[in-house]
């Protein structure tokens, strides 16, 4: 019997090797805004097409656990295989789905935005279109008229410089909430490379795992899910995991000792809570306290919690009201965390990326330091997760061109990012007198000089790596709303790879080529603690005329008459590959250099590098980081006012400072924080967000949707990719089984989610993995509207809207109302 299975085996063996003859490998990096972006691809190709990815094989080949042969060492040195997630092995795919844009083209003449009617230009007269309407837009509407959407752009910044003219929005839709508690509570501006951990200091020291909102086995921080597996082994060697969520996600199952559940949006009423326990029962760390946190701040922040400002002891039994735990737990909970030194409290960004999302992450930044674990062996500092500094490498990104002079224009920061069309739609509020300029300027976010005038929006440019061009999908504002705006543009331009829902709205499409597989780059780590260093070598020619996105812009800035300015490497007549790796290897030696001079320590040369593609960077250091050390060890004050870490903002309680540009007193611009900083207040005090349970809108609109990202796409990226459909995915409106009988709706039901900006259509999934009350639509659905305007694709965009809040995080949450369809209503796309 056993003789039959082994042929069976050998025949099945050699059917499958037999579809790999004629086959090369190589190996690239993955390109991806997902968190991680440390995976390694290892590619077959044949005739030039790429027939396979398949996992790495650096380390470990054959071995089906890892760390059973792995030592300690290698763990700290991360001597693992750098394995990329589930969307990888199909990426190849979605490089030629049908949705792909392969040629630069033009919206037909007579068809509405929207459509998505194009026909086919050359490069030369879609460079010249854009650059003329761009120079035109200068002359008739003056400076301000050329504005961006989503995130801020630096590609464009010196493109702008150069031109005389042009606005950006200001920040991301990540952790801007953090960025802005890393100034001000540590000194450090929000993009400063401030050395956070990595994972080996949390396995080798942390005694407890707190995970806030945060889902690491479908989230990818580090190469994939390596996060989760470092998580996994530290609680296989006694480390205790808890998940404090409001869905019993796939975290809490498997790699969880226990589950909290929390109502979404009061995360801040419960570390209060925690924070009372400690000063109550004299657990906080008197000795950290006295040297690390400025007395003033940390004095009331303690007459704040025990009520000895307001007379409200915000006790356990105070914060159950609020957030649903149970005083006991919260009690029990925070005994645990004070005892566990140290305990790494991962909070998620998702916590803050809600209104007053600024608060929260304060008060995680608070009860690190009143432990003492802030940034210490094994404790974390909650903000961003960014791994180990890779001198020069870190400055580098595929974000900025290798660049000659700036002009003298320096584009104003007129809105916050995902409030670009409230910047543009509430203009005409403003024209009429129903909205004053300061309270305009409230709303949308200004961050820039107060004396100058509002924009006039005339042209909308847009374009970034791939991941972040459907901003109809992603960008944190309803969807119709951004409509709206487009279609009050005069002329709109997207660099796009695919005819996304947000490219059927331009007047100009220019197609690009895949970052990943299909261009010549660098890429490595994002926020998950590994440290690796990757190239990405171009594996396949793109597509029709699809051209690398540095290209774009510097053939843009030629038609301006800039591109010698804007690209210093660039010469018309020589080949374009050949000019960019000469900036790639400048780049590289530099920073080979700058690790010679800092740490001693030598990476291979760029012509080693380019045949590895890989270089493990944690292999430079035999011990773990973490990220304060040199403050806790050294003396190093923080670059706070005070020098130490400041629990009260000086700026927010100075009402002067209102409505100003602001600096630190070392002169820097605090970027993640708008001149009118709304209703935010100088200590983080529990107050009730908007769209939340305590909103008056509840009674309307029942139901807290949380908008998760998909283990099964970056963002938006993949929606379309039938690999990762069906059976593997299906998109659901997921809802507590209580709340589905109260509305009579069943698992697969066609539901109607609506509130007060807009409604989808989508198959509900009726669930006990939720709290009832909460409902979750996860991010980056195609919007698809059906004749009457109504998204037919479970599209969770199209309900989120808040003006009223401080702007600086972009809230990805709200609160929506679900019916049950009746049968004649359509049936949802791409189920």
């Amino acid at each position: 019997m056993s003789e039959v299975k082994n042929e069976r085996v050998e025949k099945i063996k050699t059917l499958l090797m037999q579809k790999h003859v004629g086959e090369v490998l190589d190996y690239t990096g993955c390109y991806a805004n997902c968190g991680g972006s440390c995976c390694i691809f290892k590619v077959r190709i044949r005739d030039g097409k790429i027939t396979a990815i398949e996992p790495d094989d650096h380390y470990n080949v054959g071995v089906g656990r890892e760390d059973s042969v792995a030592s300690d060492t290698d763990l700290m040195k991360n001597r693992l295989q750098q394995r990329a997630c589930e969307v990888a092995w199909v990426w190849h795919k979605q490089l030629t789905l049908p949705e792909r844009v392969l040629y630069p083209l033009k919206r037909v003449d007579g068809a509405r935005r929207g459509e998505g009617r194009f026909e086919k230009i050359s490069w030369d007269e879609a460079l010249t279109i854009v650059a003329e309407k761009l120079k035109e837009a200068k002359e008739k509407y003056g400076p301000y008229s050329i504005i961006t959407p989503y995130f801020e752009n630096p590609h464009l910044d010196p493109i702008f410089s150069f031109l005389g003219a042009g606005v950006q929005g200001w920040g991301w839709c990540s952790m801007d909430a953090e960025r802005l508690v890393k100034h001000l509570m540590l000194g450090y501006p929000g993009w400063s490379r401030l050395e956070s951990y990595d994972m080996a200091d949390m396995l080798f020291n942390s005694k407890l795992i707190v995970l806030w909102g945060a889902e690491p086995s479908s989230t990818r921080y580090g190469p994939a899910h390596q996060f989760a597996y470092y998580i996994k082994m530290a609680r296989e060697r006694g480390t205790p995991v808890i998940c404090i969520d409001p869905r019993y996600t796939d975290t809490a199952a498997v790699l969880a000792d226990q589950w909290i559940p929390i109502k979404p949006g009061t995360d801040l009423a419960m570390m209060i809570a925690v924070a009372y326990v400690l000063f109550k029962q004299d657990l906080y760390n008197k000795e950290f306290v006295e040297r690390f946190v400025e007395p003033k701040g940390f004095k009331a922040w303690h007459d704040y919690v025990m009520g000895v400002e307001d007379g409200v002891p915000k006790t356990p039994q105070w914060a159950e009201e609020i957030c649903g735990v149970p005083a006991e737990t919260i009690e029990g909970f925070a005994r645990l965390y004070a005892r566990s030194k140290p305990t790494f409290l991962f909070k998620n960004w998702s916590v803050a990326r809600k209104s007053y999302g600024e608060n929260v992450a304060r008060a995680a930044v608070i009860l690190q330091s009143m432990m003492g674990y802030i940034g210490g062996p094994g404790g974390y500092n909650t903000l961003a997760p960014v791994s180990r500094v890779r001198p020069y490498l870190d400055n580098y990104t595929a974000w900025i061109l290798p660049l000659g002079v700036r002009g003298k224009y320096v584009a104003p920061r007129m809105y916050r990012s995902n409030k670009w069309a409230e910047a543009v739609l509430l203009l005409d509020d403003v024209k009429e007198g129903r909205l004053t300029t300061e309270e305009y300027r409230r709303i949308i976010g200004w961050r820039t000089d107060p004396n100058l005038p509002n924009p006039n929006p005339k042209v909308l440019l847009w374009g970034s790596y791939y991941m972040g061009t459907n901003y109809l999908v992603t960008g944190a504002n309803a969807t119709e709303r951004q409509i709206k705006a487009l279609e009050k543009m005069e002329f709109v331009v997207q660099i796009a790879s695919f005819m996304t829902p947000t490219a059927k709205y331009a007047d100009i499409i220019l197609p690009v080529a895949d970052q990943a597989l299909e261009d010549y780059t660098f890429q490595h780590d994002g926020y998950g603690g590994f440290a690796n260093i990757l190239l990405c070598p171009k594996i396949k020619e793109p597509p029709g005329e699809a051209k690398p996105l540095f290209w774009i812009y510097t053939k843009l800035a030629e038609k301006l008459g800039f591109g010698h300015l804007y690209n210093a490497y660039y010469r018309e007549g020589e080949s374009w590959f050949v000019l960019w790796e000469r900036y790639l290897r400048k780049c590289y030696e530099a920073g080979r250099e700058e690790i010679r001079k800092r740490f001693g320590k030598e990476i291979p040369e760029f012509e080693e590098f380019k045949k590895s593609r890989f270089f493990n960077y944690d292999e430079l250091f035999d011990k773990p980081l973490y990220g304060l050390k040199d403050h806790l060890e050294k003396g190093v004050t923080f670059q706070t006012k005070s020098g130490k870490i400041e629990f009260v903002s000086e700026i927010l309680a100075d009402e002067s400072q209102r409505g100003k540009v602001h600096i630190d007193q070392l002169g820097r611009l605090i970027d993640n924080l708008p001149n009118d900083w709304k209703g935010l207040e100088a200590l983080p005090r529990y107050k009730p967000i908007v769209r939340g349970f305590e909103d008056p809108m509840v009674k309307q609109y029942p139901l807290f949707m949380l908008t998760p990202h998909s283990r099964y796409r970056v963002h938006s990226f993949f929606w379309n990719n039938p690999w990762l459909r069906g059976d593997c995915y299906q998109h659901r409106f997921w809802i507590n089984v209580a709340d589905a009988k109260a509305r009579g709706i069943r698992d697969g039901d066609l539901v109607e989610v609506f509130n007060h900006v807009g409604r989808t259509r989508v198959r509900a999934y009726v669930t006990t993995r939720i709290m009832p009350g909460v409902a979750i639509l996860y991010h980056g659905a195609w919007y698809d509207p059906d004749e009457d305007g109504v998204d037919k694709a479970g599209c969770p965009a199209v309900l989120l809207h808040d003006n009223e809040s401080p702007p600086t995080p972009a809230p990805v949450t709200t609160l929506v109302q679900v019916k049950k369809c009746e049968r004649k209503s359509l049936e949802p796309r791409g189920r």
